[in-house]
């Protein structure tokens, strides 16, 4: 049951289910930490019958993929800013194959993500991370069934992380959009009073222009929201935590 909770939250969770991480090392590193927290679990299993024992699997199952999205559906926030960058900017016809997420990507999108990842490494979240996993025991016991299930209080939960995931995510692409916005304004007023200038033929030059310094410049501002993003995805973890363990 420890190993079934461990491995759900390895293949939800953000860094750890990316596809450029083989499937062995998951199951690997699954393995070494539920031999570790295994030895410090002071929760005796009684003798249980096959269909109790199969009902503890499943919830544990369900425990390790709700903690593990409740992270990822944050650190989503950071390519849902690279999208909305791209749709402004003209780099959404250029898709590129993200191996984090198995899906084709912008190219902002799959630059944020990088540096996101890099953040997070840098700054040992992943430590946090697995931290998070091996403290749910303490909340949630291998034998209790989680009420919280039934009751919608995951569910509403869940729309609240969905609600701070567009909000960080429109924070972050909110100061090149907006000046995109005005570049946008400012062309058409140029097309309209110089009817000679082919304006369709400057715009996506000027706008990729503009796109580069503007984000060479709130560069320290995505850094400083990737900080409001991670303490919000631990508080996630740990207030998910406590509605199962309530």
């Amino acid at each position: 049951m420890v190993f079934v909770r461990i491995t759900a939250f390895i293949m939800t969770a953000p860094l750890f289910s990316g596809r450029q991480i083989p499937g062995q090392f998951k199951i690997g590193l699954g393995v070494v930490l539920t031999i570790l927290c295994a030895g410090v679990i002071d929760q005796p299993v009684d003798s249980l019958s096959l269909g109790t024992t199969v009902i503890l699997i499943l919830k544990e199952l369900l425990a390790g993929i709700v903690l593990g999205l409740a992270a990822q559906i944050l650190f989503q926030a950071v390519q849902l800013a690279g999208t909305i960058i791209d749709l402004h900017t003209g780099f959404s016809m250029a898709n590129l194959f993200d191996p984090t997420f198995g899906t084709s990507t912008q190219l902002t999108g799959s630059f944020k993500n990088i540096l996101a990842i890099l953040m997070l490494l840098t700054t040992n979240g992943h430590h946090l991370l697995i931290q998070g996993v091996l403290a749910s025991f303490d909340w949630v016991e291998l034998q209790a069934l989680i009420p919280a299930w039934s009751d919608g209080r995951i569910a509403s939960f869940f729309l609240e992380c969905l609600a701070q995931m567009f909000m960080i995510g429109f924070m972050m692409a909110a100061p090149i959009v907006g000046t995109l916005f005005i570049v946008d304004f400012a062309l058409g007023i140029v097309a309209r009073t110089v009817p000679q200038m082919n304006i369709f033929a400057i715009m996506p030059p000027v706008k990729i222009l503009i796109y580069f310094c503007i984000y060479i410049l709130i560069l320290p501002s995505f850094f400083y929201l990737l900080n409001i993003l991670f303490e919000t995805m631990f508080e996630s973890m740990a207030s998910i935590l406590k509605i199962m363990g309530g």
